[in-house]
């Protein structure tokens, strides 16, 4: 005979889905985009509790912020008083779900971390003495954008693995 014991944390709430109290601050943006300070009290794969001081009809579409996991867009279901129900439009990869509410310094250090792991190891470059009559050329507008790019990309696909 096998026993086996399941442990989950969080709780599991009447639709099946596990539901994690976070009690964490974030943004919230209606249709009009002007951002809004909620308190997410739970949430799971599908969807989200929030409270604010502002009422959100049922139907409303908004987008939350999530520190690790971006912005998602979302539907309001129902709502008492200040108790909001969302639905997300997409459910949350799984992948998402450990880091949808982690403090931006974890996710920067996560990042950091992974991307030391991915990018080859680089013996440190000598620097010849700096001349004191030559300044390196200004960057220009393009090679900066293209710089920026290549960052936000990288960024993006550490994300989405």
């Amino acid at each position: 005979m096998l026993v086996a014991r399941l442990e989950v944390l969080g709780e599991v709430d009447p639709r099946g889905a596990i539901r994690f109290h976070v009690a964490s601050e974030s943004t919230l943006r209606g249709a009009d985009g002007r951002p809004i300070e909620v308190l997410v009290d739970n949430f799971s794969r599908t969807g989200f509790l929030f409270v604010a001081d502002e009422e959100f009809p049922s139907g409303t579409l908004i987008a939350i912020g999530l520190s690790g996991a971006g912005s998602r867009e979302a539907q309001v279901v129902w709502r008492e008083g200040r108790r909001h129900g969302c639905e997300f439009l997409v459910p949350l990869p799984q992948s998402k779900m450990a880091r949808a509410f982690e403090g931006q310094a974890d996710v920067l250090a996560n990042l950091e971390a992974e991307l030391r792991k991915r990018l080859p190891r680089a013996e440190p470059a000598t620097v010849p003495p700096p001349a004191t009559t030559l300044r390196p050329a200004p960057e220009t507008a393009p090679a900066r954008s293209a710089r920026k790019k290549k960052l936000v990309d990288a960024i993006r696909q550490f994300l989405d693995n």
